[in-house]
């Protein structure tokens, strides 16, 4: 059996050959898009999508997508990708945020040799300028940023830092909006907050948080569990029937199935209501467990690690 891994980084499932659930088909559309927004809880694979996007990006279909879907049908120049992660970033002190996001800048501009890139003393300012100057030139990059939020939810009941980050953060998609230099960009974040202009009238930025077609991309199907983890699933069904895993029927496999459906699926962000998803990190750590103690036992995996999201329970 292949192991089981909750990393964010595409290219450590490729050479530790983990079990990957093979999305890639949602990405050669979604690029299409150019701007997206989609908002997920944590631990649901949003910086798993984002790691996968960039590698594609970086490196093309070599060597690291041998085997999915999307190999023979990636047609993409290469592009230098920006990383954020905002969850690396300060969110108590803005002067520090903005010290660390300007010093990701900066040093994404040199790396990438950007002529005439001047650090400026504000972020916004900062890509403004490293943009402008790849505009010149004729350039494109790939900007990725994560939890876009983390600054503003962690602030929710804090009312003077909320409105400071607020302002700083609505300052800098202010000046990302509609740049030539960006091929494409993609923002990921647990909510979706009216007051950031990324969603803005005018804004360029597709929210795709519930649009039907990409409502599985992150989250597992019942289909790619038993695609997938059928392995697992196999030993699931074994100990709960007491049964060798030769003997698990496919009938024990749907019943096994349809348990692991009781605790673990049930998210819907489809905007017809139709499309489920199951909790990435709740099936992985319960295939897990199972391994661990020998026997099937269904834990709140998600919920113990922290996934009831803090902006709920302050507010």
């Amino acid at each position: 059996m292949k192991d089981i891994s909750s990393t964010g980084s595409f290219i450590k499932f490729y050479l530790n050959n983990y079990i990957y659930v093979d999305k890639t088909k949602y990405i050669k559309d979604l690029v299409k898009l150019e701007r997206v927004f989609i908002s997920r809880p944590r631990r649901f694979g949003k910086s798993l999508t984002l790691d996968t996007i960039a590698t594609l990006f970086e490196t093309g279909v070599e060597p690291y997508f041998k085997g999915t879907w999307i190999y023979d049908k990636w047609t993409e120049p290469t592009y230098p990708v920006l990383r954020l992660n905002f969850l690396n970033l300060d969110n108590t002190s803005l002067e520090d945020f903005k010290n660390k996001l300007n010093s990701y800048i900066t040093e994404f501009a040199n790396k990438i040799s950007v002529k005439g890139y001047v650090e400026k003393k504000e972020p916004e300012d900062s890509i403004d300028s490293m943009l402008e100057k790849l505009r010149e030139e004729k350039r494109q990059i790939v900007i990725l940023i994560d939890e876009y939020d983390y600054q503003l939810t962690s602030n929710i009941n804090n009312d003077d830092l909320y409105k400071q980050f607020q302002n700083k953060i609505k300052r800098f998609y202010a000046n990302i909006k509609d740049k030539f230099a960006i091929k494409f960009l993609g923002i990921t974040g647990v909510t979706r907050l009216k007051d950031v202009s990324i969603f803005s009238v005018g804004s360029d930025i597709n929210d795709i948080t519930n649009e039907s077609a990409y409502s599985q991309m992150i989250g597992f199907t019942r289909d790619e569990i038993k695609k997938y983890y059928i392995d697992y699933l196999k030993l699931a069904a074994s100990y709960e029937n007491n049964c060798s895993v030769d003997e698990v029927t496919d009938d024990k496999l749907e019943s096994m199935l349809d348990m692991m459906t009781q605790s673990y699926d049930g998210y819907c962000f489809d905007e017809f209501y139709k499309k489920k998803v199951f909790s990435t990190w709740s099936v992985n750590k319960f295939f897990q467990s199972l391994i661990r103690n020998g026997f099937v036992y269904f834990g709140e995996y998600w919920y113990d690690n922290g996934g009831l999201p803090s902006i709920l329970v302050n507010y």
